[in-house]
């Protein structure tokens, strides 16, 4: 990552910390406040929750400062193995502390993020191969029409948007728990982008088997929802439920759509064009991504991911079936970490790939 995006990294993650730290304190020295959903360890008890969340928050604020300081240009000093160290136990305090109920929120979010995306990908297509641009709008539009005529989607909108700002009080909080978190583990994949030991050969040999399976996490849903589409709906779709909401189903597409486009975004780390866009978009057809396009995405979903799967399995669904079913619908308890780890591999990669002419050019001047 470049200099300035590490920068603004770090800036914001000192901005979520902050956030934190001062909510932290404000819970702990007023105990009628309304606290927001329980995280994964609230069965420790509010105050151990707050302490933790405290103690994480002001190590991600000294984690920072340091590595601000660190890369001044009278400076330019790399992280130390302790430092990277403390910025990952940080961000596991701040995961573990995350209030509840972001899942919810980030999902809707993505799904119209991906709408959203997907129509400035069509339009980026049509401005460089106009036959193929007005082709897939066609296949928009057709969609689109589908929705709102055969699935009754117009309230669909509206609604998520109500749904979307009830959250927001509590979501704001664990939103700056996810950002400082993540931020930590941006500048950690960053700094390590270089390692040589061991455990990063592995990771670098094996990236490609560890990204496909965090891809393939996405599937399960995926299916279940695809199935909303025939008579026979699996996971709590019913042929009476979308006669009496019809709005449920479109929202229940749209969020299998988001996650399949969370696959197919995580299968970019190990793809052509997570490392150069296509040539069919224009403007930026042919260049090379930068890495934390990339990279930063990946590391916040990895911590939001790994926090919400823990906490669907320690707190389960009622029996052992349920829970299974639940897990298995959901496995962000293993996305999240291999998405990490793939995201580590990518900056890895990224970093022999754009460091190899500079090593080949010196070595032609001896």
């Amino acid at each position: 990552m470049s200099a300035l995006t590490r920068t603004f990294v770090l800036l914001a993650t000192a901005a979520g910390a902050l956030t934190v730290a001062i909510a932290s304190l404000v819970m702990m020295l007023i105990p009628t406040i309304d606290a927001p959903p329980s995280s994964l360890i609230g069965h420790l008890g509010a105050g151990v929750e707050f302490a933790l969340s405290l103690t994480g928050a002001l190590a991600a604020l000294l984690v920072t400062v340091f590595a601000l300081i660190a890369q001044l240009p009278a400076r330019r000093a790399s992280a130390t193995g302790f430092s990277r160290a403390a910025a990952l136990v940080s961000a596991l305090l701040l995961a573990v502390s995350t209030p509840g109920g972001i899942i919810p929120a980030a999902g809707y979010t993505f799904a119209m993020t991906v709408i959203v995306g997907s129509t400035v990908l069509v339009v980026l297509i049509a401005l460089r191969r106009p036959w193929l641009g007005i082709l897939l709008a066609a296949v928009v539009i057709g969609v689109v029409v589908y929705a709102g005529v055969s699935l009754e989607s117009a309230p669909v909108v509206p609604q998520v948007i109500g749904t979307l700002g009830t959250m927001l009080p509590h979501v704001g909080l664990a939103l700056a728990h996810v950002v400082a978190a993540a931020g930590l583990l941006i500048w950690t994949i960053g700094e390590s982008s270089g390692a040589r030991g061991g455990f990063a050969r592995a990771v670098l040999r094996h990236r490609r088997a560890l990204t496909i399976v965090a891809a393939a996490c996405a599937l399960p849903y995926v299916f279940t929802r695809a199935t909303w589409l025939t008579p026979w709906p699996l996971f709590g779709g019913s042929a009476e439920l979308f006669a009496q909401e019809p709005a449920t189903r479109v929202v229940g597409l749209a969020l299998g759509a988001g996650m399949l486009a969370g696959g197919v975004l995580t299968m970019g780390l190990i793809l052509p064009w997570g490392e150069r866009f296509p040539r069919l978009f224009a403007g930026v057809g042919g260049r090379p991504v930068p890495p934390g396009l990339a990279i930063i995405p990946a590391s916040v979903v990895s911590v939001l991911f790994t926090a919400a799967g823990i906490q669907f399995a320690l707190e389960g669904a009622g029996s052992i079936d349920d829970t299974l079913y639940l897990l298995l619908m959901f496995p962000f308890w293993l996305w999240g970490p291999l998405l990490a780890i793939a995201t580590w591999g990518y900056a890895m990669n990224r970093m022999a790939t754009l460091t190899a002419p500079a090593l080949a050019l010196s070595e032609s001047r001896r």
